[in-house]
């Protein structure tokens, strides 16, 4: 019973301040204050400006509802990893009974249906790849290439933890980098926690380095009609920085995890060899190695697939003379490979792997957080939030803040909704000439550098969670932050330096 009046305390608290900062913030009827209220009205799906006032002490008080029940989810989530689904589903029900969303607006436009879709694929195709022995001839071929050198180890999966988010997308590459260092920690018997957290900091740094990456790239690329080149000049070498970066960080932050490891692989280095050798051994001309090579090629394929998804939709859509939306295609991948797997595994044991590979209850935490980012911009809460940020008026000035809050919003929101919300706003001031085009990268170097910061600050994190989770390894807030916070602060400054080379040099 402490904990629930503790709770319902916090809640109050976080209400008075909500309600406090919605009241303070009023959207003027200034040329970018109308243009945000105009973008508002449309997302609600209202017919005419004068039906709704977002500043009416009404909207006020909805507006102060859904900030609290948003911050109240995360509070939850910071004091207790294991409430975060149970409290996000309590919210989104007074979401709903108090009208605060319309039910239609959050089943239509809340939930990124086609990212639940590939998730309950990609994790069940991970945990198929699993049983075939995929990761740990992977995890094998690894410990040989750093030859029982640690800093070679952890190098060599920050760079394919890179690698495949540039080359796929953030959330495949977290699905099979965390099998990978799972497998690893099971090999060398070593706590693997600081390893996937840099793991996850690692794929999210490699996602911006090409628009196929991030869902955020993806977005700016065809909101803002800008040319892949482009896209690719300035976000692909910044990529690689932040990477360097990232990495030396990395090695200091977590030189204790690093000496102990180094330890072990001292210690155990000759038993590690024989294991390796034995692992070969075994695998000699039977059916055990087929299997591997098989779920290797399956996993190049499914990899190459992934990268052309939109070349290959393109196709599909001229051959059967029907529009398909490369973004639902890829929802489906997963599922084809599912499928061919069929040839190296019983057919009965699909429902199997679905049922033990999938996290369904953080599938539900993302469900929830969806309609809860989504309840702030459907309010005005968004809108009101990147008003106070245009205050600014010089492209010195607006670079900076553009990057600071879309990181430091990122950190606890859905990215993309803070992107989605923050592009009209930099549209409309780079059509005044007030700012460049590269507001449009500090928006995305924000979002996507941002989003290291929490354990729920991306969707690639909120996996890695999940996925260890499963395997009863927990990730605590405070192993998170003493990683991210030196790393990721240092990767948005590296950031917002490469803005002033590239915009004033």
């Amino acid at each position: 019973m402490k904990t629930i009046y503790k709770m319902i305390i916090i809640y109050i608290i976080l209400f008075i301040i909500s309600y406090s900062i919605m009241s303070m913030i009023k959207v003027g009827n200034d040329p970018i204050g109308k243009k945000l209220v105009d973008a508002w009205i449309y997302e609600r799906n209202n017919t005419s400006s004068h039906t709704i006032d977002i500043n009416s002490p009404t909207m006020i008080y909805i507006q102060s509802l859904a900030l609290s029940l948003f911050l109240f989810v995360i509070a939850a989530t910071i004091v207790k990893m294991e409430w975060r689904t149970g409290v996000a589903i309590l919210a989104i029900v007074i979401i709903i009974f108090l009208s605060i969303v319309s039910p239609q607006s959050l089943i239509h436009n809340a939930i990124e249906w086609n990212l639940i879709l590939f998730l309950i694929g990609s994790m069940s195709f991970a945990g198929i790849l699993r049983e075939m022995g995929v990761f740990r001839y992977l995890s094998i071929k690894i410990l040989n290439l750093s030859k029982g050198n640690v800093y070679m180890l952890i190098a060599l999966v920050g760079l394919l933890a890179t690698a495949l988010a540039a080359v796929v997308d953030e959330v495949t590459s977290i699905i099979y980098i965390v099998m990978l260092i799972l497998e690893i920690g099971l090999i060398l018997k070593i706590d693997v926690e600081p390893l996937i957290i840099f793991g996850v900091l690692a794929t999210n740094t490699g996602s911006v380095a090409l628009p196929i990456g991030n869902p955020i790239g993806v977005y700016l690329l065809f909101t803002t009609k800008m040319n892949i080149s482009t896209f690719i000049r300035y976000a692909l070498p910044l990529s690689f920085l932040d990477y360097v970066v990232l990495l030396f960080l990395s090695l200091v932050v977590m030189r204790k995890y690093i000496d102990s490891i180094k330890d072990r692989l001292i210690k155990q280095r000759k038993l590690i060899e024989t294991y390796i050798t034995h692992h070969e051994i075994e695998l000699n001309g039977s059916r055990k190695r087929r299997l591997i090579y098989y779920g290797l090629i399956l996993l190049v394929l499914f990899i190459a697939m992934v990268s052309l998804n939109d070349h290959i939709a393109s196709f599909l859509s001229r051959v059967s003379d029907m529009i398909i939306d490369p973004h639902s295609f890829l929802a489906f991948i997963p599922y084809i490979f599912i499928a061919l797997s069929i040839a190296g595994i019983p057919l009965e044991d699909i429902p199997r792997h679905v049922e033990r590979s999938v996290d369904w209850s953080s599938l539900m935490f993302f469900i929830c957080l969806f309609i809860l980012s989504y309840s702030l911009t459907y309010t005005g809460v968004m809108t009101k939030l990147a008003y106070v940020f245009s205050a600014a008026n010089s492209q010195t000035l607006l670079l900076p803040i553009m990057l600071l809050s879309s990181a430091l919003l990122s950190a606890v929101l859905d990215n993309l909704s803070v992107i989605v919300t923050f592009t009209p706003v930099a549209q409309f001031l780079n059509s005044l000439g007030m700012v460049g085009f590269m507001i449009y990268f500090a928006l995305l170097f924000g979002g996507v550098f941002g989003g290291n910061y929490t354990p729920i600050g991306s969707t690639a994190n909120i996996v890695a969670v999940s996925m260890t989770e499963k395997r009863k390894i927990r990730i605590k807030w405070s192993s998170w932050l003493k990683i991210a916070i030196v790393t990721t602060t240092s990767q948005i400054l590296v950031a917002m330096l490469w803005l002033y080379l590239a915009t004033f040099l």
